[in-house]
């Protein structure tokens, strides 16, 4: 699913490592004439949020709050929870059509009230794009607090004006593979439909504008063509990356877009606008003028803005080139004139160090108290698969070895897309594209993507539903066998199609490093009924990573124009802490060790686990056996109950009521389940 990570947005696919592909965004909000509470008019007003300014003073969050249709699946691995980011629920709507909303209400300072809902769906064939729903109002509220301010103001000239920052930044596109640029968007490549202009043949580009970007080619990188943004080199440990990952798999072959859904002609009538947005330009990432001086009070540097946001002109007044026509083309054609861009050889960021993004204002609108305006935009991803994405990049690292990077670029790759398979060119079904031609195939898989979100919106967000994941979906390690174990949710039927389990090897990400051996695959298919499986083709010393999808029946999905056969989606029950087998128990109790000991929390990664914080095991325990924590007290605090047959437990360093320990020192008394015989441990923690 495309998501937003803690450390970089948009993420995609969400289980791939340093896959971003947004670096910034922004909303500013405009208006002329505006007269403040104290009586003073502003010809120009603006309130900003982004690029860079962080909007204190001029935007008031009231309500952000995350909303899904079912509880989360609680997924376990050897009695741990498992989550790549914590993603809990703040209210469960079953009757949210998404499967998750991001609800969210802010207000400026300028009188206009915001609500966002942001919706997800887990249907594979939706999954990769978000619908984001704003609303307007004109309350006249323009602080904090409850009290109205501008109770009887009418707003004039009012733009609403987006901004985003796109990059590829899959780890080759950082620092020591195409390009250091890459990591903030200095190399994205920026184009757009247009309606009656750039339509690019598609029939919903006549009433529905988009911008969209992908990674250009780096001249600088002379050793390979970074278009598809292949994986080359190894990289240095600091950057998010995989060890080994020099395959020449391609990291970013997809392109980022977003959508115009819907736009109100005006406050009175809600039909959708298709000469909406109003302005649609490219930004150089680094204009001070535009995203550095950002203050509602200045009237200079909003007149500037103001100019700027309504046409692209930052001094004088040039509606004729408000949208990207003939005479102002897109950031992509300026790059490439002939639009060949599977042939591109300039420089995309034109030597800017922040490259560039694109702009787009709606507007402008007349609000009178208490109305309203509707936008609907969406954002999504589309392009390669994995599979082709790692056989075509590694064909071509190959051939540029074997051939020089000439001969590489012009040789042709074959695939057929329907099998997602190595094909014989000229086979029924088989495509022969170089590889920049491949990865400029995205685009049409983009636009595809673009009007199944459309038939989706028009559907009223109704989509075919797949069936539950498992509530709970635990994963216990054992000494010869891994357990897999789930629970339904109540009144949940059993799957029609079954279930099917799914394997990586080595990390979660399942890329295959150094081939196809460690990337997912199903090793078993079972009936409805099952709620169990036992893993026994697996290697000591070996990670174990899983996950389950409830199959359902093939249907008819009118918003993708075909039949499909849903499931349950994968990232509800991935587990991202690997099972791996376990030591058998200790022979006695004098076996029993505590590691590391003492904790300590700076200590190196060397002498601490590195999968998680706050952990530290046991090993050499009987095969069943109680552990109860005390503190010098005598006060009990954790109690843990060792059943699995192995002789490794671990301990996150809580409370039975889930809260940390303080540093001190601890005893864990150690009763063996089937003698009775009892050890004690000293535990020393330092926090």
């Amino acid at each position: 699913m495309a998501g937003i990570d803690g450390t970089g947005t948009y993420t995609w696919p969400g289980h791939h490592i340093g896959a971003y592909w947004g670096h910034w965004r922004g909303l500013w909000v405009s208006a002329k004439n505006w007269r403040s509470p104290d009586g003073q008019t502003f010809p120009v007003r603006i309130e900003h949020i982004g690029p860079r300014f962080n909007g204190v003073g001029e935007v008031f969050q009231d309500v952000i709050k995350l909303v899904y249709k079912f509880e989360q699946p609680e997924i376990v691995v050897d009695g741990l929870r498992t989550f790549d980011k914590p993603a809990i629920p703040d209210e469960i709507d079953p009757s949210l059509k998404a499967d998750a909303m991001v609800y969210n209400k802010t207000r400026n300072a300028m009188g206009i009230e915001m609500e966002r809902k942001v919706y997800q769906f887990s249907n594979e064939i939706h999954q990769d794009y978000h619908i984001i729903e704003y609303v307007f109002t004109n309350t006249g509220n323009v602080d904090e607090d409850d009290e109205i301010e501008l109770p009887n103001q009418t707003l004039q000239d009012v733009y609403f004006t987006f901004f985003y920052r796109n990059k590829a930044n899959a780890p080759a596109g950082a620092w020591d593979n195409s390009g250091g640029g890459a990591a903030w968007g200095q190399f994205t490549m920026n184009d757009a439909l247009v309606p009656g202009f750039q339509e690019y043949g598609q029939s919903f580009a006549q009433r529905h504008a988009a911008q969209f970007s992908w990674l250009g080619h780096v001249p600088a990188q002379t050793v390979f063509n970074t278009i598809g943004n292949p994986m080359w080199f190894e990289l240095q440990p600091w950057i998010a990356h995989i060890g080994g990952d020099t395959t020449g798999r391609l990291g970013a072959a997809a392109m980022f877009g977003t959508l115009t859904i819907h736009a109100d002609q005006s406050a009175t009538n809600k039909t959708h606008d298709p000469s909406q947005p109003r302005m649609m330009t490219r930004l150089d990432s680094d204009d001070a003028e535009l995203t550095a001086r950002n203050d509602h009070n200045d009237l200079s540097v909003m007149q500037l803005e103001r100019n700027w946001l309504e046409d692209g002109n930052k001094v004088a007044s040039d509606p004729a080139n408000a949208r990207y026509n003939p005479n102002n083309p897109t950031h992509a054609y300026i790059i490439q004139p002939d639009g060949r861009f599977h042939l591109q050889t300039s420089d995309p960021s034109q030597g800017r160090p922040g490259g560039w993004g694109y702009v787009q204002s709606f507007g402008p609108y007349t609000l009178q108290p208490n109305q309203s305006i509707r936008i609907v935009v969406a954002e999504g991803i589309a392009g390669l698969s994995d599979k082709l994405s790692f056989m075509l990049g590694k064909w071509y690292k190959n051939k540029v070895r074997a051939e020089g990077q000439a001969a590489a670029n012009a040789a042709r790759f074959s695939w057929n897309p329907v099998t997602d398979s190595p094909c014989q060119e000229g086979s029924p079904g088989c495509v022969s594209l170089t590889k920049n031609e491949w990865v400029m195939t995205a685009r049409d898989s983009l636009f595809q993507l673009f009007q199944r979100i459309l038939n989706v919106w028009e559907n009223n967000l109704d989509i075919p539903q797949p069936p539950k994941p498992p509530r709970r979906f635990v994963v216990t390690s054992g000494t010869d066998r891994i357990t897999l174990e789930w629970e339904t949710y109540s009144g949940e039927p059993d799957p029609p199609g079954g279930w099917e389990i799914w394997r990586a090897q080595s990390f979660y990400f399942g890329i295959p490093l150094p081939d196809s051996s460690t990337v997912y695959q199903r090793i078993a298919t079972l009936p409805g009924n099952a709620r169990s499986y036992v893993d026994e083709n697996v290697t000591r010393g070996v990670n174990y990573y899983y996950y389950i999808q409830a199959v359902g029946n093939e249907v008819d999905d009118p918003t993708a124009g075909r039949r499909v056969r849903l499931k349950s989606n994968r990232y509800w029950t991935q587990t991202y802490q690997p099972a791996v087998l376990r030591r058998p128990p200790g022979r006695s109790l004098d076996e029993v060790r505590v590691v590391p000991n003492p904790y300590n929390l700076e200590a190196d990664l060397g002498v601490r686990f590195p999968d998680l914080q706050d952990k530290i095991a046991f090993y050499g325990l009987p095969a069943r056996a109680t552990i109860r924590i005390y503190t010098e007290l005598g006060e009990l605090v954790k109690v843990i109950e060792h059943t699995d047959g192995s002789g490794d437990e671990f301990w996150d360093l809580t409370t039975s009521s889930r809260q940390v320990v303080a540093s001190g020192i601890y005893f864990a008394v150690i009763t063996d389940a089937d003698t009775g015989a009892q050890t004690t441990r000293t535990i020393v923690i330092i926090r």
